[in-house]
């Protein structure tokens, strides 16, 4: 009896030091970072090719998972990356374009993009918004731009996760000018939260979309850590604007006019 239960206690011991190193090794810590952006995987399979190598995995993953999913170096960014993300200028050069109207080239959703976009904003009477160059990036940043140029909007964009649907709202901002959006510029570079913009723009400030159609990613992203040196990328929630379609790029009401092309070459 002694002895049974001498053996069943090293075999308890045995059976939690092998869990235990089975919860923490790499593999699993990835797929646990991974499972609420892709829900169930075959992590026997997966162990099967790989072990714990979460490299490996994530290499498989990135190649089952549909060509959305992106593996990409983790980069380990030095004081002078870090500098240069903090100050690089969300806005290209503006200019005044006749009639009071002025082309604001809204490159990126960069740490500065606020008040670099109500700075831009003071004594236009009118605004041109040229996304042609933008491709993407922050959207909670991009949902404040998007308040502070058409105001506070109910439902402005729901998010589709699977059944979950989250209504966002363009919540009011401090007060700010808002002078006409005569105008959206539009590329196949347009992209993602830029493309988002674009489409806010048209459906709530009724401002046309000129240029060329965009690039058509209408979902969120995830970035889910692989490790130290490598991220795997996940989409996640479907993103909608009510009364546009993102699936595809969104379609311009027209080509740049020969008038502002003219302005835009000067």
């Amino acid at each position: 009896m002694a002895r049974t239960a001498a053996v069943l206690a090293i075999a308890a011991v045995a059976t939690l030091g092998h869990g235990h190193a089975a919860a923490s090794d790499s593999m699993s810590r990835f797929l646990d970072r991974l499972a609420p952006h892709t829900g169930a995987i075959d992590e026997t399979a997966l162990r099967g090719a790989c072990g714990a190598d979460a490299t490996c995995g994530a290499q498989i993953l990135a190649a089952k998972l549909g060509p959305a999913t992106r593996l990409e170096p983790a980069s380990q960014p030095g004081t002078d990356v870090i500098r240069w993300v903090e100050t690089q200028a969300s806005l290209g050069p503006l200019k005044d374009l006749p009639d009071g109207v002025r082309l604001i080239p809204l490159l990126r959703f960069g740490r500065k993009a606020l008040p670099e976009l109500s700075a831009a904003l003071e004594g236009a009477e009118g605004i041109v918004i040229d996304l042609r160059a933008n491709t993407g990036g922050d959207f909670e940043r991009m949902l404040h731009l998007a308040a502070i140029l058409i105001g506070p909007r109910e439902g402005a964009v729901i998010l589709h996760d699977g059944t979950r649907h989250e209504r966002r709202d363009l919540r009011t901002v401090a007060a700010t000018a808002h002078p006409k959006i005569e105008a959206v510029l539009t590329g196949p570079k347009t992209a993602s939260s830029a493309e988002v913009l674009a489409a806010l723009l048209r459906r709530y400030a009724k401002a046309p979309i000129l240029g060329e159609r965009t690039a058509g990613k209408d979902y969120l992203l995830h970035g889910v850590p692989v490790d130290s040196h490598w991220r795997l990328f996940v989409p996640g929630a479907r993103i909608e604007v009510p009364g546009e379609i993102l699936a595809g790029g969104l379609q311009p009401d027209g080509a740049l006019p020969s008038a502002l092309l003219a302005g835009l070459a000067e």
